[in-house]
């Protein structure tokens, strides 16, 4: 027969062995589980991320499309201003024509010297001279209004940028 003590160390051998086998057994699975949660973190902060660069961008193109209307609209008043400063001028040169406007009298007396210096000549003008005038205010009227229709085009697309967020 096997002495009882070696009966006991064997049975306390085993004992030690299935114990430790058994907590190698449990620290692995919580290991496991750890990094199992670990890893479903990380893929709930990448999907967050994801969501927030998706929102970043749409933001950013809600924003450039806010600002390519303002300036479209610009644009718009821009060419409807030119278009009302050569209105403008078609219809002062057409007042000047029929009397209804006059101008300045230093500009006036340009043209009294210009009928003086014809008449003494004999009372011919130069080929073109009756319209040289009327052409040069058209062109300095229809100039300081396109001008001015530019002005407010870039200051209506400034403020509308300034102002979008």
């Amino acid at each position: 027969m096997i002495p009882l003590r070696i009966v006991a160390w064997a049975v306390g051998l085993s004992l030690l062995i299935a114990a430790y086998g058994a907590g190698h057994h449990v620290a692995t699975l919580t290991g496991d589980a750890a990094l199992s949660a670990e890893r479903s973190a990380r893929e709930q902060e990448r999907t967050a991320l994801a969501n927030q660069r998706a929102d970043a961008i749409n933001a950013r193109l809600i924003a450039e499309g806010k600002q390519a209307d303002a300036i479209n609209k610009a644009a718009q008043a821009y060419q409807q201003g030119k278009t009302d400063a050569v209105h403008a001028a078609d219809q002062a040169i057409a007042d000047l024509a029929a009397g209804n406007r006059r101008l300045r009298d230093q500009w006036a007396t340009c043209q009294r010297t210009t009928d003086a210096v014809s008449s003494a000549a004999g009372g011919q003008r130069p080929d073109g001279a009756d319209g040289l005038r009327e052409d040069g205010i058209r062109r300095v009227l229809s100039a300081v209004g396109q001008c001015q229709a530019q002005r407010d085009a870039l200051q209506q697309a400034l403020i509308t940028e300034r102002i979008s967020p």
